[in-house]
């Protein structure tokens, strides 16, 4: 995304947008940035900016072995939901409906930026991950991967 920390919680419209929050929408306007790749894994919406996601996500995947089952499969469902979304005039993004379908949208989110992206989150389904990660990481002396 564009390194902004940002938790908020938000509510989507019968027509499933929503208005992104304060800080991602002035960083996002900042970068020139109108529209954002949207996709779902593990249990939420993740979103990109299109430069985000061509680096982060398609680039790698295509310097991957095409006919790797695992390669296969998480480009399977990881780009086949992907959608290209347009940020409005007031700052809103419509979640498309299989997308919403998939992360248990329906009205109450909490959005996230994490590094770079975004996710949004189905309001209780966030709360639920957020006590696992925060019971997994009590018992951790640091990050993930490194020493001490």
């Amino acid at each position: 995304m564009l390194r902004v920390r940002c938790q908020a919680n938000a509510t989507l419209d019968a027509k499933g947008r929503m208005a992104l929050p304060a800080p991602i929408r002035r960083a996002l306007g900042e970068a020139g940035v109108d529209q954002l790749v949207l996709t779902f894994h593990k249990g939420a919406v993740w979103g990109w900016t299109a430069r985000d996601f061509e680096e982060r996500v398609e680039r790698p995947l295509a310097e991957s072995d095409p006919f790797d089952t695992e390669v296969m499969d998480f480009a399977h469902s990881l780009l086949a939901p992907a959608q290209d979304v347009e940020i409005d005039n007031a700052g809103r993004i419509r979640i498309p409906p299989p997308l919403r379908d998939l992360a248990g949208l329906d009205k109450d989110v909490v959005v996230n930026s994490v590094l770079h992206r975004i996710e949004i989150w189905d309001k209780d389904t966030w709360e639920s991950r957020f006590r696992t990660s925060l019971d997994r990481t009590s018992s951790r002396s640091g990050m993930p991967g490194r020493l001490g």
